[in-house]
């Protein structure tokens, strides 16, 4: 899905223009008036009202006009201009996407502590093109640089965060033009970060024989048999998971508050799993779930001792064990296992390069059920996604693989009795 909230951005919130504004309309006006002033108006000369000739401006007239301009705007610091902004939005986005943004832009914040930026008067042009590099090329550990797609979202929500500053006074007029924004050639919004088949079966066979029916071996075999997002697993309670010998599933529902679904009521399902799987979250429930409810009062189902297991530890669990070392394999990159910090602590495993988020299972998952034929419309209603986006972003199949499936689908047709001829 591509991000462009420009719209929300650019609409300014008349709350947030508070009495500050009206202080600074004055100055701006006092500035306009000095400057009619001192470099008077060849077009209309007046004998009453004598004007001072432009060749007799001062260097004080000078700084006295740039001073009065720079106090027009109003002091802010990048944390409080993102919460600000992330308020104004908040009306109009989902709650979802409030926390993307705020995700998003938490890398700024990061980028302004680093390069000493406390106050959002002082962005300028260059500035905010130092942070699009930043942001592509020393942002993340994960990649060399970042995705032409994921940078062109990343660019569209910074400019719109700073039109809104604009509306509010807090950066320079039209300031927000200047972020430079990528343009995407066709296939470059595809992603390819898929977790390949192969390594799952090792990855939940390692955990089946090591780490069986606990919290992290269940939140791995609930992405990669569902393919559904973190935020779906995070929603579960006790009661959605149907252990019925014949035909267990989990019933996915968008309760509001803390546990969304993406997509909401649309993104509610009875999602089939395998009778194997329902195995194993029977002997969690019997051995290491944590009787505990939420702030609602609700159990959930996947639990930590402190009460529902939240997303960031769920994403912990997917870089711990992505890493090839975690599972008894040698280290592709060359590094020592004593010596690599992201092998040291499961709190940075992310920092390996082979290392992979909870997303990784979700493309493969779904790159994988295209590749088998599953019907489109089923796939989109089991992993609530529209049929646009699995098209355009979940298909990793080669031109080989799509006839070899056609081959097969129409063998099976013609085994039945079916076919024109």
């Amino acid at each position: 899905m591509t991000i462009n909230p420009t719209s929300s951005g650019n609409t300014g919130n008349t709350n947030g223009q508070d009495e500050g504004h009206g202080h600074a309309h004055t100055r701006k006006q006092n500035a306009n008036n000095k400057i009619e002033h001192v470099a008077g108006d060849s077009e209309s000369p007046s004998s009453e009202s004598p004007r001072v000739a432009s060749s007799e401006l001062t260097l004080s007239d000078i700084e006295s006009v740039i001073n009065d301009a720079k106090e027009s705007l109003q002091p802010l610091a990048p944390g409080a201009g993102v919460e600000r902004y992330l308020q104004s939005i908040r009306t109009e986005v989902t709650e979802n996407t409030v926390q993307e943004y705020a995700r998003k832009l938490e890398l700024f914040i990061k980028f302004a502590e680093e390069n000493q930026i406390e106050n959002l008067n002082s962005l300028d042009g260059r500035l905010v093109d130092s942070y699009r590099i930043w942001r592509r090329e020393d942002s993340t550990d994960k990649v060399d640089s970042l995705g032409k797609k994921t940078l062109r979202d990343d660019m569209y929500l910074f400019r719109a965060f700073l039109s809104y500053m604009e509306s509010i006074e807090a950066v320079k007029s039209d300031l927000s033009d200047s972020v430079r924004i990528p343009q995407l050639n066709p296939g470059d919004g595809v992603r390819d970060v898929e977790l390949p088949r192969d390594r799952v079966e090792e990855i939940i066979s390692y955990l089946n024989k090591y780490e069986y029916a606990t919290t992290e071996h269940v939140v791995w075999l609930i992405h990669c048999s569902t393919g559904r997002r973190p935020g779906a697993l995070h929603s579960l309670d006790l009661e959605d998971f149907c252990a019925d010998d014949k035909e267990p599933y989990l019933h996915f529902k968008h309760r509001g508050g803390t546990t969304r679904l993406k997509n909401e009521e649309q993104g509610e399902a009875l999602v089939n799993i395998p009778e194997s799987i329902s195995e194993v979250l029977k002997d969690y429930v019997e051995e290491n779930w944590d009787d505990v409810t939420d702030d609602d009062g609700r159990s959930p189902f996947l639990t930590s001792t402190h009460g529902r297991l939240s997303k960031p530890t769920m994403r912990k669990y997917f870089y711990k064990w992505s890493r090839p070392c975690a599972i008894g394999h040698e280290c592709p990159h060359g590094r020592e296992v004593a010596d690599c910090e992201a092998a040291a602590s499961a709190e940075v495993a992310s920092k390996c390069p082979s290392s992979q988020s909870p997303y990784s299972a979700r493309h493969g998952y779904l790159s994988q059920m295209r590749r088998e034929g599953l019907p489109i419309a089923i796939l989109s209603e089991r992993c609530d996604v529209s049929e646009e986006m699995l098209k355009k972003h979940y298909d990793e199949r080669t031109e080989d693989e799509k006839r070899e499936l056609r081959r097969k689908l129409l063998a099976e047709v013609e085994n039945q009795g079916g076919g024109f001829l």
